[in-house]
């Protein structure tokens, strides 16, 4: 139905297509009626589209026949002006502020709008705003991406060269002056496979690429994403994903899961000591590192190693290992004393199947220690030696009781200076116990002669007041 009516509108609109042929449109999107269809091969964007799938944008005017599904609007206008405003044929507006609201999906930049409108109304629609004539409106198309499958036996730390095609039909898709839109995303995906070193490893982020002629991509706006990517990742099974994003839409394509192998070449170091600083005229050893290959699907008598030694004076040397035959390669470092050893190993080779591999070896490292210079052992010590080692070894003299002395003279002073203040002041030394009673003298008998006479007439009286007393007075009067 869609190219029936793109055929009508040729044959309607062909005046003004003939004068927009020139111009290249910029973008197609991908329909949902083909939603099963994009989980295999790709989703579609805002690309340059064959004239039958587009409307032609005249004097901001456009019209949309009946049955139309889809439409998006790519409409560039000068840079920082305001967005578009668009007129429906029955004369309601949608605005950018309001395009959610009334389902529409809008995305807006600074140089041009992003349309997208499911089941448009029929009639004539007018764009209002500062558009540029390579605006276009773009019918529901079918847009794939196609990525060209990954090698099998896939190695850690190699380098892998991709490209993936987005062509509407047969035709390669470009994208002038839109080039943020298109990206392509490479990510790989862990299969969760517990017989292998990656399960449960997640997602890794690869790579993103531009067809924007930059980096690894050979032509700008030629419909062909190129570029290069390292393995370098936990060996396992994971599952090749690629992924194309624009402001409205995001698909992906999803590869067979690929087993990814580790690096078939190992080294095997052979570290010699450092020469030791009190014998710098002894001759120092080198170094020996074999790269032996481990995979036997790699062609031993292909492999060509080179790369960089850095050694712990800082000094760094290139190498390259180049000789031909099956038997590991031998490299000899210098030996520069004592400290890291640090290589940096590209490897080239070709697989048993045919197929050429450049890939970087995990960092190879060694650490030679500092050489420990051993004490003379004489026959016999000198008797100064002795003396003095004699002298260390003996106990430690005791040391002068000056705390007893001075106790001892206080003592002494202090028990001097009590005897002298006992015998000046004429005192006992009970005076000084200070913390004991006095006894208390007893109180007098004598008598005043009135109390005395009064006493003797009222003896019997007081006699018999006194019974309770505990002391009794037995004499006799006078008479």
């Amino acid at each position: 139905m869609a190219k029936l009516i793109c055929l009508l509108m040729l044959v309607m609109l062909l005046p003004a297509w003939a004068q927009q042929s020139e111009q290249q449109p910029q973008q197609a999107i991908t329909p949902e009626q083909v939603e099963q269809a994009l989980q295999e091969h790709g989703f579609a964007l805002l690309n340059d589209l064959p004239t039958k799938n587009q409307i032609p944008l005249f004097d901001n005017r456009f019209r949309v026949d009946n049955n139309v599904e889809e439409i998006t609007l790519l409409l560039f206008r000068k840079r920082g002006s305001a967005s578009a405003v668009l007129v429906r044929p029955d004369g309601s507006k949608i605005h950018f502020n309001t395009a959610e609201a009334q389902q529409v999906r809008w995305h807006d930049a600074s140089s041009y709008d992003l349309i997208q409108i499911k089941n448009p109304m029929p009639g004539p629609w007018q764009a209002i705003g500062r558009l540029l004539p390579e605006s276009r409106i773009m019918l529901l198309t079918e847009i794939r991406l196609q990525v060209d499958p990954l090698p099998a036996n896939l190695m850690v730390g190699e380098t892998v060269k991709i490209s993936a095609r987005l062509t509407n039909g047969d035709e390669p898709i470009t994208a002038k002056d839109f080039n943020e839109v298109l990206a392509l995303e490479v990510i790989f995906v862990s299969t969760n496979n517990a017989q292998y070193d990656n399960f449960g490893r997640g997602v890794v982020q690869v790579a993103q690429f531009r067809d924007d002629g930059k980096g690894y991509d050979e032509r700008a706006r030629d419909g062909v994403f190129t570029g290069e990517f390292q393995l370098r990742f936990v060996a396992g099974e994971w599952t090749p994903k690629y992924i194309v994003r624009t402001p409205l839409y995001t698909r992906e394509v999803q590869q067979a899961p690929v087993v990814l192998k580790p690096a078939p070449i190992i080294a095997d170091i052979t570290a010699s000591p450092a020469v030791p600083e009190d014998k710098p005229q002894q001759q120092a050893i080198p170094h020996q590192v074999l790269f032996k290959v481990t995979d036997a699907s790699v062609n031993a008598d292909s492999v060509l190693l080179q790369g960089r030694v850095r050694y712990p004076n800082g000094e760094v040397e290139s190498f390259s290992l180049n000789e031909p035959g099956s038997a590991p390669r031998e490299l000899k470092l210098h030996n520069r004393g004592h400290g890291s050893y640090i290589l940096e190993v590209s490897a080239y080779g070709t697989m048993q199947d045919g197929r050429e591999f450049m890939l970087n070896l995990p960092e190879v490292s060694f650490v030679v220690n500092r050489p420990v210079a051993e004490a003379p052992v004489l026959q016999e010590l000198p008797q100064h030696v002795k003396d003095e080692i004699a002298k260390e070894n003996a106990p430690p003299e005791p040391e002068f009781p000056w705390l007893l002395v001075i106790l001892a003279n206080l003592v002494i002073l202090g028990g001097g200076g009590v005897a002298i203040w006992l015998v000046m002041t004429d005192r006992k030394f009970a005076d000084l116990m200070f913390w004991r009673k006095k006894p208390v003298a007893p109180p007098s008998t004598a008598k005043p002669a009135a109390t005395a006479a009064a006493t003797d007439k009222n003896a019997p009286n007081a006699q018999k007041n006194n019974d309770m007393d505990d002391i009794l007075d037995l004499t006799l009067p006078d008479d």
